[in-house]
């Protein structure tokens, strides 16, 4: 598989995914909950197998194609989270879930971060100390004050009583939800404000977006499991984020070819 295929493939996926998700919504069909979520395993699996089949066919040249694999990693402890946060899980009532699946995904998505970081410090290597580079850090603070301050407000109420839900979620949110943005907006700005950069930054906001729909819905209650309209909702804004942040590893393959032919 050449980095462009997953590039296309992941696109293809989110918007099959969120034309599924619509059309559920608008009531055209009924699938069951085994069914439902069963799509939602298979879309993340497609995603996995897609990363490992780039790792195992790239040039075995390129420094980067190792990130395919750590993506495939991640991405495969995340998609247990989601089987997890599944009406098919046996794991209740939802304040259960997102314990669990809080571990689960700030395993994988700390593993994006330290992806996010490798590849923005071997391209700042090579461009050496510009201007940004002494602004870089401060980009966090916007980042983590709107962070927190929707923490407060929107998941906070929810929480309260769930200690391990209440203490993490915090930390999650103001360490991995700040730094996933963060160096994505590194990315963004090192790729000179290409393509990729631009979708890979997407999806390092609809990602924590998605947890904060989901903190300030699916909690409210705490019940069993969440209705299907809430899981929809969410998943529309978290896999979009999951096939738009993956494609980081392909878009700095393409991007280490490109200057090795030249």
């Amino acid at each position: 598989m050449l980095a462009s295929h997953y590039i296309k493939l992941s696109i293809v996926l989110l918007v099959a995914s969120v034309t599924l998700e619509i059309t559920l919504l608008a009531g055209l069909f009924q699938f069951s909950d085994a069914l439902y979520h069963g799509i939602h395993l298979l879309l993340m699996a497609t995603l996995i197998v897609s990363q490992l089949t780039l790792f195992l066919t790239a040039d075995k040249h390129l420094q980067t194609r190792k990130y395919a694999l750590w993506f495939a990693i991640a991405t495969t402890f995340t998609a247990i989270g989601d089987y997890v946060n599944s009406a098919v899980s046996a794991v209740q009532p939802v304040s259960m879930k997102l314990t669990w699946a809080m571990l689960l995904f700030g395993i994988g998505y700390a593993v994006y971060n330290v992806v996010l970081w490798q590849i923005n410090y071997l391209m700042l290597k090579q461009q050496g100390k510009t201007r940004f580079s002494g602004l870089q850090y401060a980009i966090a603070l916007p980042i983590l004050a709107i962070n927190v301050v929707s923490w407060f407000q929107h998941v906070e109420p929810n929480i309260r009583g769930l200690d391990v839900l209440y203490y993490g979620s915090f930390i999650f949110n103001a360490t991995i939800y700040v730094m996933m943005p963060l160096f994505a907006v590194w990315f963004f700005h090192q790729t000179k404000y290409s393509m990729g950069g631009l979708l890979v930054l997407l999806g390092a906001f609809l990602i924590p977006y998605s947890d904060l729909i989901l903190f300030a819905s699916w909690l409210r209650g705490n019940p069993p499991v969440p209705s299907f309209q809430l899981y929809a909702y969410n998943w529309i804004l978290y896999f979009s984020g999951q096939a738009l942040l993956t494609q980081l590893p392909s878009w700095a393959m393409m991007a280490e070819s490109k200057t090795t032919m030249a």
